[in-house]
């Protein structure tokens, strides 16, 4: 296992670069990418999920608002997007993976 984890990314999802020092939040998307099942991806995001909002029955909106979504990528788009995590599979499992 390496130190690093080249399938994870944080981007500040607001158009402009120009924020006020005032105003902390924005929005951001954090982007992992797995190698899986997709049962093993839906297992992920609900426990992604737990993270978020550790009381799913709570009363009213979480403090944090946030979504959570999973898809399938196809093999261009994969390698496209994850380049450093279809390498990581192709070494660790042997072959081509494309």
């Amino acid at each position: 296992m390496t130190a690093s984890i080249p399938g994870a990314s944080i981007r500040n999802m607001e158009k402009s670069a120009f924020r006020p020092n005032t105003e902390p939040k924005a929005f951001f998307e954090i982007k992992v990418g797995v190698y899986c099942t997709e049962a093993q991806a839906r297992r992920l995001v609900d426990e992604i999920q737990l993270l978020l909002c550790p009381d799913p029955e709570h009363n009213g909106p979480c403090p944090v608002p946030w979504t959570t979504a999973h898809w399938d990528l196809d093999r261009p788009e994969a390698a496209a997007t994850y380049p450093a995590l279809v390498e990581q599979v192709r070494i660790e499992q042997g072959g081509d993976q494309s």
